[in-house]
């Protein structure tokens, strides 16, 4: 498993949201500075702001699409008979 660099402030044990000071700790979120919800010491969830999971989830189809390109220009993948085949594939 690789090491993960967080600000230490942002930092918050999971325990805390069993004594509920939840809300507190998501309004320490920004924009770019994830809260990092510690479990036995080690990062084990991060609250990010909508802002952020917006980008990640626009990151994520950028890199799909990169990705598909990629393997249509070098001939990987899939290959299909006609267009219906590959729409048939597409919505399974």
């Amino acid at each position: 498993m690789s090491r993960i660099a967080v600000p230490l402030d942002t930092m918050v044990p999971i325990s805390k949201f069993s004594r509920g000071s939840a809300s507190s700790e998501f309004a320490k979120v920004a924009d770019g500075v994830p809260v990092t919800v510690l479990k036995n010491s080690e990062p084990a969830y991060f609250i990010i702001s909508v802002n952020d999971y917006r980008k990640f989830c626009e990151a994520e189809k950028e890199l799909a699409n990169l990705e598909a390109r990629l393997e249509a220009e070098h001939g990987i993948g899939e290959r299909f008979e006609n267009v219906e085949d590959l729409l048939a594939d597409l919505n399974d």
